[in-house]
């Protein structure tokens, strides 16, 4: 997707942008700019090093090591592809440290990571969309929804509410997760340890919870 142009429009904004080459256009009443930074490695004269780049990012091995000069190796957003978090550049500073230390041999997985947008309702994602399931030939279910008369909500007064779990058919292991509201940028991190440690949904409603509280309301979204 590609932001075009923001114009006002009565008492609402008009988004233009252009997705999968057709331009279309959306209303909202606020708009966040979360554009981020690009990697600064324009002086770092990468090709007199005999180290690939695209310009922007480093060509790297699924090892995080150079593709092209196997004494470099690098972690963050000067590689690209990766999601452009702290905590990830974290991670994959850790991996590039013991590969170093230790002749290589670990690979970051990325498919367990949680990603936070902190507004008022807070967004919280991990996993697979539907569309991601649907095109990886996956068979599932889609469990939650609105949310918006529960408790948890009511008494934070919060009218948008919502979440989306998506659960195999097969194995109960859940795909991905998906939540608006108050508190799903820490309840999304259930979510994440029982995909990373395949828990499947019935580590989440076997639980016995403190009540009240936002994680409580897991054993109702699965």
């Amino acid at each position: 997707v590609t932001v075009d142009e923001v114009t006002a429009a009565g008492n609402s904004l008009q988004v233009n942008f252009t997705h999968d080459g057709k331009q279309q256009s959306i209303e909202a009443d606020r708009v966040a700019n979360g554009a981020g930074r690009v990697p600064d490695v324009a002086d770092l004269d990468l090709t007199a090093g005999g180290v690939a780049h695209d310009g922007l990012s480093l060509s790297v091995t699924d090892q995080l090591q150079s593709t092209s000069n196997p004494h470099v190796w690098a972690a963050g957003d000067a590689i690209g592809g990766s999601g452009q978090l702290s905590p990830i550049a974290t991670y994959e500073g850790r991996i590039v440290g013991n590969n170093i230390l230790n002749g290589g041999g670990q690979k970051p997985a990325y498919g367990h990571i949680p990603a936070n947008v902190y507004t008022v309702p807070a967004l919280a994602t991990i996993g697979m969309t539907e569309e991601e399931a649907s095109a990886a030939g996956k068979s599932f279910q889609v469990k939650g929804g609105d949310m918006s008369g529960w408790r948890s909500s009511m008494t934070h007064a919060e009218t948008v509410s919502f979440s989306k779990v998506l659960v195999e058919d097969e194995t109960n292991a859940i795909l991905g997760a998906h939540i608006v509201g108050h508190g799903a940028e820490e309840i999304i991190h259930l979510f994440a340890m029982a995909m990373k440690y395949d828990l499947g949904t019935a580590a989440l409603t076997d639980m016995v919870y403190a009540y009240p509280t936002f994680a409580s309301d897991i054993k109702f979204m699965v």
